[in-house]
């Protein structure tokens, strides 16, 4: 089974790690080209793991379904899981929903 993590998009990551650098290196400017490497490290780690896979919500077809994008552009299959990460405001986490791929690619359903 694999796990398919639903991500914001890069530009929604890009800012907020350039506001977490500002709030930990206070003063010290965040240039774009060092968010972009932290979040290209990140990816690259989580993708070395068998069967996890980070998704960027831009790079969905836009179905309007995630788990529908999911199966038919990436290949999700009955039984994967799906882990879709909204966005983070201010101070609260990111609100986080589950499901998993209840059917075959074919008959593109999931539970919620």
């Amino acid at each position: 089974m694999a796990t398919f993590y639903l991500i914001p998009p890069r530009e929604c990551l890009e800012q907020a790690t350039a506001e977490f650098l500002a709030r930990v290196l206070p003063g010290l400017p965040a240039d774009p080209a060092v968010t972009e490497a932290l979040l290209a490290a990140v990816e690259f780690e989580a993708n070395r793991t068998d069967d996890v896979y980070l998704i960027h919500r831009e790079d969905l077809p836009g179905s309007g379904d995630s788990v529908t994008d999911l199966t038919t552009a990436f290949g999700a299959e009955a039984g994967d899981r799906v882990v879709e990460i909204g966005s983070a405001t201010s101070t609260r986490p990111a609100p986080v929903r589950r499901c998993t791929v209840l059917n075959r690619m074919s008959e593109h359903r999931s539970v919620r």
